[in-house]
């Protein structure tokens, strides 16, 4: 992947909560579903992120991506794909986004990589109290704090998501309609109002509104910050 100069990129840094009391079964069947909620990931959204997430450490990870404005949707689909395989509604993941720019990133290791949003993001994630799961960091930037705010909200309603609502909000995110989700995302098929029902419940409706509500600031922001930077 070739990095550009002076242009923001998004670095989100994760851990698995609570890896620890995992058995030997269940890690290996975590990290498997780790790396195939990567490919899912990636081929849904490969304009944003190039280079699949990359697994470190056993229980931590890191995603780099092209489009930083779609941080939060992506955060939380790889979210709720670990969810909703792992079939487990305890089952969690931490994460820290940051946007900043990349000095380089070698092979197609992202762990790897160095920069500014690299380094916010291993410290805010160090930094996360124990009572959130997520944050937002963007250095300087005057929408740093409303967002890092609706980043924590979020994170409060989609760490409660069942494995069922978790698979919903996955199809939701790519912008399926309900009767394709109901159709192609569940082993076998169910109807278009159970799909409608696993969303309400999820609080996807005020989900959707926060996540709209996010890229619309960061992709002005980046617009301006593009315009100002010529």
């Amino acid at each position: 992947m070739e990095i550009q100069r002076n242009k923001v990129y998004a670095v989100i840094t994760g851990d698995i909560v609570a890896s620890s009391r995992l058995s030997s079964g269940n890690r290996e069947k975590l990290y498997q579903i780790m790396v195939e909620s990567s490919e899912f990931l990636r081929k849904a959204f490969e304009d944003a992120i190039q280079i699949d997430v990359d697994i470190f450490r056993g229980d931590s990870w890191q995603m780099l991506l092209s489009k930083p404005e779609q941080a939060l949707r992506l955060a939380l689909f790889y979210r709720a794909m670990l969810r909703a395989k792992m079939e487990s509604h305890r089952f969690n993941t931490r994460m820290a986004i940051a946007l900043g720019c990349v000095d380089f990133i070698p092979a197609k290791r992202v762990s790897e990589g160095y920069g500014e949003a690299y380094k916010l993001s291993g410290r805010a994630l160090e930094s996360i109290p124990k009572a959130n799961n997520m944050c937002f960091v963007y250095a300087g930037n005057k929408q740093e704090k409303i967002l890092d705010v609706v980043v924590q909200l979020i994170d409060a309603v989609s760490s409660r998501w069942s494995d069922k609502q978790a698979l919903a909000v996955t199809g939701a995110l790519r912008g399926w309609k309900q009767e394709k989700i109901a159709e192609t995302w569940w082993k076998k098929k169910v109807s278009q109002q159970a799909v409608a029902q696993h969303l309400a419940r999820a609080g996807w409706y005020s989900v959707e509104k926060g996540i709209q509500f996010f890229e619309l600031c960061l992709r002005k922001e980046l617009s301006e910050n593009k315009h100002n930077s010529l």
